[in-house]
């Protein structure tokens, strides 16, 4: 079996506002994981250190991604989000939507050296610059 490792504990979904339950928050994170995968180009995976920014990413993705799926399987449209701190209203129709959605909070939230679209851009060699430009 390959092995996986995840960038965001059950606790630390918790604690940045995550609802699901332990056994959903394990399949919903592998998902939110795979999406934060595609738009910072596997740099994640690069890292020994996980920012808090792609926890709170993460938690984001899960929270949209699971509202989504239930909008799908029920066949409506979802408004409204709550987890009982902030009430969040959009709406999503479509998987590119959604992909679209993602991406944006990916792009806004994230450090630049994750999402930047430089050919053959090495994280590990940008993190260790004193400078930090994107060369």
């Amino acid at each position: 079996m390959l092995e996986y490792t995840s960038y965001l504990t059950y606790d630390d979904y918790k604690e940045l506002g995550g609802t699901l339950s332990e056994h959903d928050f394990r399949f919903a994170e592998r998902k939110a994981q795979r999406w934060l995968d595609y738009f910072t180009f596997d740099r994640c995976k690069e890292l020994d250190v996980i920012p808090n920014e792609v926890r709170e990413v993460l938690t984001e993705f899960i929270q949209r991604t699971v509202a989504y799926e239930t909008q799908k399987e029920a066949g409506e449209t979802i408004t409204q989000y709550s987890n009982s701190v902030e009430q969040i209203t959009f709406d999503i129709k479509s998987e590119d939507e959604l992909k679209s959605d993602l991406q944006k909070i990916a792009l806004e939230w994230l450090p630049d050296y994750l999402t930047n679209r430089l050919v053959n851009f090495d994280v590990r060699a940008y993190l260790q610059r004193k400078d930090n430009t994107l060369k």
